[in-house]
């Protein structure tokens, strides 16, 4: 039994949509996105190497969920605890109960697997126990205008797609709600506008990473996690932004001119986010769905947008418990279909919870070319199978979507392939929507689930061990008949002849649009250059026929690849900035400069150098470089903006200076204001100590010098309060973000003229950020910091944090120094950072 429950505690189907998260390489970028032109149109969407989807390392539990009989009082549940501590040898604690009327009981600690098994055994052998089971740790699995559309083959495609476009025009989804029971979400251009206010169930503070427990806000977090986090010999990973992926399939906006196309582009998606590091409770998704689906939680306000669709993508290996099932059977009987990933373990998915329970629609996933993923589960569990992806072929053949740039907290949107039946799920959750709205309240989960499966079509693959009803088929679900087949004409080359001005042709085509760079093309002769990819897409009604070529790349001689350019120098008036072009392919014959002004031409500003003026403070500067090959003819990128402060500000700081922006930070914030010198110059010192009198004055100038009226007696005796700082310093101890130190006398110092030592400055920007709730990294960022040093923890955040790397050593190490002195233009970097951290 209880092998069960250590593989359900460890399952990671994760991978599905973390490509392995080695690295995630973006499809777009946040900045607001065109259709590519013609010459670039042949770059499929970029994807990191990564290896197939894998499982998690087995991972203990320290819960247990504890059903008693209507009979037993609290008396009779205390008595039951009570032997339960004794059997264990160690303390429990009843922690909350469950939506579904069960209770959470929580151990001091993780429970071995035979501490489990022997606490389970105690439960149910107590006669007013009514069922007791492990509350285990489940793991993320992983014809519009929207740029990226041509390249959802899984939407559109045949043979491998689901032939969404004939759906559409009966129903886009409008007035049906899809909760993403998963990570929660990030913000996202192309998703917002469907995005209903969610909750976050995630009950375990240190898990949801939002300094609480259950709130009612849905934004992830970030699930990352540091080797040996989530129990000994697990390994670290990036945050996966699983939901916000999952979210994407099921509704991203239709025909806003950017990204990918939902399903169900006119459903609304309900966020619930229980899922965080390590994973997510079976407790916290239990009531994650029937919260969803319109039932009472307790301590979460009423759900008044109830979905009639919910989607797991998540589970892991073992029997369907009965939390699982109670919750899922409140949402069926509510109307709500609860559709659910088969897993990525390449076994029946009769192993796999929540797959295996009742009155679930259990989707396995397929390929591009319609059969079975290799890493899918199979057998008689599967209801139906949809596309999920497969990077064993080419990166195109994952399952393109929203996701975030992130590699720990969120950051700025992005799009990804990924794979896995967590990409599968969400595609029938959407033809789910789709089927809903279009039927109003005749609409029941046992009714959707049967059209689904009647109107699915065999695989035109391969299948071994058996994937339910068949191929999901959106335009069947929705009485579309496609089974008018068609066959692209091909796209010709006119006037080959190895320059860069040859040209191709577009014909005319029965029930076919022509797209280039994600927009359709009439019929016609088009120049050609570099490389242009033509795509064939059935129109609605139609589909293409099985195998007929549907893509043409057309390779002219080729255009000029330009780099992006960057930008070296100090940003601040009186410095010489230079522009840096990047390698382009080939490398061009000339290359020629433009500076900007908020997006003005620069007058005479045409050097590869540009001195910043006064007319630029305060700006934003770029620069455009046009590089010119022979044969290849122009080509144009612009560097990212940077924001321009003034000039120097102290007479010993100058643009040479290592942290001259910071420090000119320092000035332009009122946190420094240096010395006045004899000579009416102010000096900063850069490379003078920062005694700790001066980092009270600054911390408190950092927190914009709020209202605060000192004691008259003051915290420390050695700090009077006709002190410089005193008021500084007295808001430091008031804060909590010093307490100086315990002195033999029992009275407390501050040694206001001692110097900050690096790991104190450290404890200062911690406590100054509110002590935010953080777990260390179990492998030290720093080889001169151990785990067991006092500010360890402090130390990790502001490596994590980006607020100090430290140094690199020669031997490839890289050290923090924790007890030298912080020089002044250190601390500056320091603050900087802190305040400019996302």
């Amino acid at each position: 039994m209880f092998e069960a429950l250590r593989n359900l505690a460890a399952l990671r189907t994760h991978a599905s949509s973390r490509l392995a998260l080695a690295a995630v390489i973006a499809i777009a970028g946040m900045s607001p996105l065109a259709a590519p032109a013609a010459a670039d149109d042949g770059r499929p969407l970029p994807v990191a190497p990564q290896a197939a989807p894998r499982t998690a390392p087995d991972l203990p539990t320290d819960q247990l969920i504890v059903g008693f009989k209507d009979t037993a009082g609290p008396a009779q549940r205390n008595a039951s605890y009570g032997r339960l501590a004794k059997d264990l040898g160690m303390s429990v604690q009843d922690v909350r109960g469950t939506a579904g009327g069960a209770r959470v009981v929580r151990a001091d600690r993780n429970l071995t697997p035979a501490e489990a098994e022997k606490a389970l055994e105690t439960l149910r052998a107590d006669p007013g126990v009514d069922f007791a089971e492990p509350d285990t740790r489940m793991f993320p699995m992983a014809d519009p205008d929207d740029p990226f559309y041509p390249l959802q083959w899984d939407i559109w495609e045949e043979p491998g797609g689901i032939r969404l476009p004939a759906a559409w025009p009966v129903s886009k989804g409008a007035g049906t709600v899809v909760a993403v029971v998963d990570t929660g979400i990030t913000s996202h251009s192309d998703l917002n506008a469907n995005v209903l206010p969610g909750y976050d169930m995630i009950s375990k503070a240190s898990a949801a990473r939002d300094s609480d427990g259950r709130d009612a806000n849905p934004r992830d977090e970030g699930d990352w996690t540091s080797d040996g986090l989530c129990g000994a010999g697990t390994t670290g990973d990036p945050s996966s932004w699983h939901g916000t992926h999952v979210a994407g399939t099921v509704a991203a906006v239709a025909n806003n001119g950017r990204g990918v196309a939902g399903v169900a582009p006119e459903a609304k998606i309900l966020p619930v986010r229980a899922l965080g590091a390590c994973g997510g409770y079976t407790t916290d998704i239990a009531d994650s769905i029937i919260w969803a689906a319109g039932g009472n939680v307790a301590g979460a306000p009423a759900n008044t947008n109830r979905a009639k669709v919910i989607n797991l993508s998540l589970g892991g290996i073992t029997p369907c418990s009965a939390t699982y099932q109670n919750a899922i059977d409140y949402a069926y009987k509510a109307g709500a279909a609860v559709v659910v990933a088969a897993g990525n373990a390449n076994r029946p998915a009769a192993d796999s919870s929540p797959a295996n329970c009742r009155n679930v629609i259990t989707v396995a996933a397929s390929t591009r070319s319609g059969n079975r993923a290799p890493y899918s589960n199979y057998g008689d569990a599967v209801d139906l199978t949809a596309p999920g992806g497969d990077f064993s072929q080419t990166a195109q053949d994952g399952i393109a979507s929203t996701l975030n740039s992130g590699t720990y907290g969120p950051a700025s949107e992005n799009y990804v392939y990924s794979q896995g039946t967590s990409m599968a799920a969400p595609h029938v959750a959407g033809a789910a929507a789709l089927v809903m709205s279009a039927s109003g309240r005749t609409a029941s989960p046992a009714t959707v689930e049967q059209r689904l499966k009647d109107t699915a079509r065999a695989l035109p693959g391969t299948c071994p061990g058996g994937c339910g009803a068949g191929l999901l088929d959106a335009g069947k679900a929705l009485g579309v008949s496609t089974s008018t087949v068609v066959t692209p004409s091909a796209v010709l080359f006119t006037d080959r002849d190895g320059t860069a001005n040859d040209s191709y042709t577009v014909p005319v085509s029965e029930g076919v649009d022509y797209l280039v760079g994600g927009a359709v093309v009439k019929a016609g002769t088009y120049p050609g250059s570099g490389t242009v990819t033509v795509t064939a897409r059935a129109k609605p009604g139609y589909v293409l026929a099985a195998g007929a070529t549907a893509q043409w790349t057309l390779a002219f001689k080729g255009a000029l690849e330009p780099a992006v350019p960057t930008i070296s120098g100090a940003p601040a008036v009186g410095s010489t900035l230079t522009a840096v072009p990047g390698t382009w392919t080939p490398a061009p014959d000339s290359l020629a400069y433009q500076w900007y002004r908020f997006g003005t031409a620069i007058a005479g500003a045409t050097s590869a150098g540009y001195r910043l003026t006064d007319a630029d403070l305060e700006t934003t500067i770029t620069v455009r470089v046009t590089g010119t090959a022979s044969g290849y003819g122009t080509a144009t990128a612009e560097s990212a903006g940077i924001s321009v402060v003034p000039g120097p500000v102290f007479a010993d700081v100058g643009p040479e200076t290592v942290f001259f922006s910071e420090i000119n930070w320092m000035a332009a914030a009122g946190i420094s204001r240096g010395w006045a010198e004899a000579d009416g110059t102010r000096t900063y010192r850069p490379a003078q100590p920062v005694n700790r009198d001066q980092m009270a004055a600054f911390l408190y100038r950092l927190a914009g010098s709020p209202d605060f009226v000192p004691p008259a007696e003051s915290p420390f005796t050695d700090v009077s309060t006709q002190h410089a700082f005193y008021k500084e310093i007295a808001w430091l101890s008031a804060a909590g973000i010093s307490r100086g130190w315990t002195e033999a006398d029992g009275g407390r110092t501050f040694r206001p003229a001692e110097a900050v030592l690096r790991d104190q400055m450290a404890a200062f920007l911690y406590r100054h950020a509110g002590s935010p709730d953080f777990v260390p990294l179990a492998q030290p960022p720093f080889a001169d910091v151990t785990p067991g040093h006092p500010f360890y923890r402090e130390i990790s955040w502001v490596w994590k944090t980006g607020i100090s790397r430290g140094w690199s050593e020669g031997d490839g190490t890289q050290t923090f120094r924790p007890s030298v002195s912080i020089l002044r233009d250190q601390m500056a970097a320091f603050m900087y950072r802190y305040a400019t951290r996302s």
